[in-house]
């Protein structure tokens, strides 16, 4: 009967293997149709913010209409250009052609006519050129005259700025360099320099991130580099700025200056070209952080994690890397304590595609008690003990991922997996139960989801849905979706990431509108970009809430199919089941042994029996003590 049992949930359960997805990165953007390109444009979605969403897309074989539509659309050169420097257009889309020049006047008077009056046209250009340039002399000279006062005044600016009036400095820093002043000078470079930090002090970094680069590219011989170097660090991690300029800075040297610069230079490096997906450059980099550094446990990590890209799959260094992220971790002072627990997440999951389960369980029951991806490391190993076949750990880690601690989590595949090994052992009224919870938590609420998603809807209202509930504390079904998929998309980490670089743009809007009066045009110049930033940041979650909320419709559209099919097994199996007990009358099941915890005393093993309560030390030491009620043949 055992083998019967297990061949029974072999037939479905094993194409669910796939549906449990490791990732080891927070941030991959959803594929992009080509309905939904269209569907963006239509809802007049910026051509950039159209850019980010499409990068990583299957090619989408656009036609000559699919791109005259487009245009209409409003698809300006930068989408257009992109999409076919990217393939996404059809090889035989040619251009229109224009239509030729008329042929030449062979009339000897009207050419005769013709050059007269180019000539005179010539004579009147040579003039007005030569009063230009005079005029221009004078004008050069008034300028520089000005330059030079105002240089004066830079040395005021840094006063001020020394004395945290970061606006007043900015406010001559600006006026200096409105000037246009030769930009090899070195009052060029003190201005910069001085508006960059003072902005940055003032945390309006999208204003500063300009100058900053332009500091940082003057090279690392200059005053300023190193200020500069670790304002951009910040400005990146705040608004996620991180232009392509930045790949110059591989060819500064760096190595005379300080190690902890030099470390931290060669991280941030790293870093940007992991995102960027050059990962031969981005390991490169992150190799160069000294052992002794703080960071080289992140760096190490990070190293890992390139190389399990598929593009890699350089599995066997990735675990030594992540392995010596973990010592690094655990020896150098002042790293950052969660490393360790990324190092231990990563060797698991490793260890799951592998099929070492074993192993796997080894390394998700490191992560702690407490710790925010506790919830994760228990419902990846419910996973991979109900894969081994031990239902006596799968089931007690399940009935941990029912406690008040993890109820917020979106987490539908644990009621089918007890649905079917309560099948297995027989327990056929448990099974209908533990479908009939999944129907009620999860799936008696899809078509409300699906109505939401059916309704129009711009991606900024999807947002705004999300963040209402959140902010204001409401429930889901206020704003017509229910919570349970509001919490999903809370726990996705590229909207969480979203949503700190909104509130960062609109907190930075603030603060110019705040001294516009200061900071003139330049002031009004970076306030336009600040607010088209979080616009298109903005969209951008918002289309990431609508591909969440689409996942999880078509996630449970799946879930409710193998539901059927356990729910037709059940029916199936009792049938059997009755079959069997007319064959053989004076059977009686074992005993059963139900929701037991398990925990040390001194040397034995001491058995407590659940009794309503969850206490977070118990948490994730259940076991299940369910004996099966199949009736031997």
């Amino acid at each position: 009967m055992r083998k019967q049992a297990a061949s029974r949930w072999a037939r479905w359960i094993l194409p669910c293997v796939a549906m449990l997805l490791v990732l080891l990165v927070a941030s991959v953007a959803s594929a992009l149709s080509k309905e939904e390109l269209f569907k963006l444009k239509e809802q007049k979605v910026p051509d950039t913010v159209v850019l980010s969403v499409a990068k990583g897309s299957a090619p989408l074989n656009l036609n000559k209409n699919d791109i005259e539509k487009l245009k209409k659309l409003g698809a300006g050169d930068v989408l257009l250009d992109w999409l076919e420097t990217n393939g996404h257009i059809l090889a035989d889309i040619g251009g229109n052609g224009g239509g030729g020049l008329e042929p030449a006047e062979n009339d000897p008077d009207a050419i005769a006519a013709e050059e007269a009056r180019r000539k005179a046209e010539e004579e009147a250009r040579i003039k007005a050129e030569a009063e230009k340039l005079r005029q221009a002399e004078k004008e050069r000279e008034a300028k520089q005259a000005e330059i030079q006062r105002m240089a004066a005044k830079l040395l005021e600016a840094d006063r001020a700025l020394d004395r945290d009036n970061n606006m007043q400095a900015a406010a001559v820093y600006l006026e200096f360099l409105a000037l246009t002043p030769d930009p090899e000078s070195d009052e060029f470079y003190q201005a910069n320099c001085g508006l960059a930090k003072a902005l940055f002090k003032e945390k309006v970094f999208s204003g500063a991130a300009v100058p900053t680069l332009d500091v940082l590219m003057k090279g690392p011989e200059k005053p300023c580099f190193t200020d500069a170097f670790y304002m951009l660090q910040t400005i990146t991690k705040e608004t996620g700025y991180a232009p392509p300029q930045l790949q110059q800075l591989t060819s500064f040297y760096v190595d005379n200056l300080e190690p902890k610069f030099r470390d931290d230079f060669h991280y941030y490096l790293g870093k940007y070209f992991y995102d960027y997906r050059n990962i031969d450059q981005a390991i490169s980099f992150l190799e160069k952080v000294s052992d002794e550094s703080p960071i080289k446990a992140r760096a190490q990590y990070l190293t890992g994690v390139a190389q399990i890209n598929p593009e890699v799959k350089k599995y066997r260094s990735a675990v030594q890397n992540f392995q010596k992220a973990i010592i690094s971790a655990e020896t150098i002072d002042d790293t950052d304590p969660e490393i360790r627990e990324l190092g231990y997440l990563a060797l698991a999951r490793v260890a799951y595609e592998a099929t070492n389960y074993d192993g796997a369980l080894f390394y998700y029951n490191k992560i702690r008690e407490l710790s925010p991806r506790r919830s994760t490391a228990l419902f990846e190993a419910s996973w991979t003990y109900f894969l081994k076949n031990d239902y006596k750990r799968a089931m007690g880690t399940f009935h941990s991922l029912h406690s008040p601690y993890f109820e917020q989590w979106y987490y539908p595949d644990i009621y089918v997996l007890e649905a079917t090994v309560y099948l297995n052992l027989c327990k056929f009224g448990n099974a209908k139960e533990a479908l009939a919870a999944f129907n009620e938590k999860y799936l008696d609420k899809q078509p409300i989801l699906q109505k939401y998603l059916q309704s129009p809807r711009s991606p900024e209202e999807y947002y705004n849905t999300i963040v209402t509930i959140y902010e204001k504390l409401g429930t889901g079904e206020d704003e017509g979706l229910p919570m349970v998929f509001v919490q999903a998309v809370l726990n996705d980490a590229d909207f969480y990431n979203s949503y700190g670089v909104i509130n960062n743009l609109a907190r930075e809007e603030k603060a110019l509108q705040a001294n516009l009066t200061g900071l003139g045009d330049f002031g009004q110049t970076v306030l336009t970009q600040v607010q088209e930033a979080r616009t298109n940041q903005l969209l951008e979650a918002g289309i990431k809430v609508q591909q969440i909320l689409t996942g999880l419709d078509q996630e449970l559209t799946e879930w409710s199919i193998k539901r059927d099919e356990i729910d037709f097994e059940i029916d199936s199996a009792r049938v059997e089941e009755a079959k069997r007990q007319l064959v053989n009358p004076d059977y009686v099941p074992p005993e059963a042994r139900e929701g037991t915890t398990l925990f040390v005393v001194a040397d034995d093993w001491q058995f407590w029996p659940f009794e309503g309560e969850y206490w977070i030390d118990e948490v994730a030491n259940y076991r299940s003590f369910l004996r099966t009620e199949c009736i031997e043949q």
